[in-house]
């Protein structure tokens, strides 16, 4: 949300805006760089593995 009239807000709403739209950032930017990395591919590789032999994830509980 980009405000039209900035002074409808105070400065520390925008800086919460503003620190908001970058947490969202650096989380796409993580996300999309575990989905191209070779890292986050065998994660992801893994996670079917493991869906695949333990599909409701009941015995993968116990362990975290």
């Amino acid at each position: 949300m980009n405000p039209m009239n900035p002074f409808e807000y105070s400065p520390e709403e925008i800086a919460r805006q503003v620190a908001d739209r970058q947490r969202m950032m650096r989380d796409s930017r993580a996300l999309v760089y575990s989905a191209h990395s070779r890292s986050g591919m065998l994660a992801r590789f893994l996670q079917r593995m493991a869906d695949t032999v333990d599909p409701t994830g009941e015995a993968r509980r116990q362990l975290r």
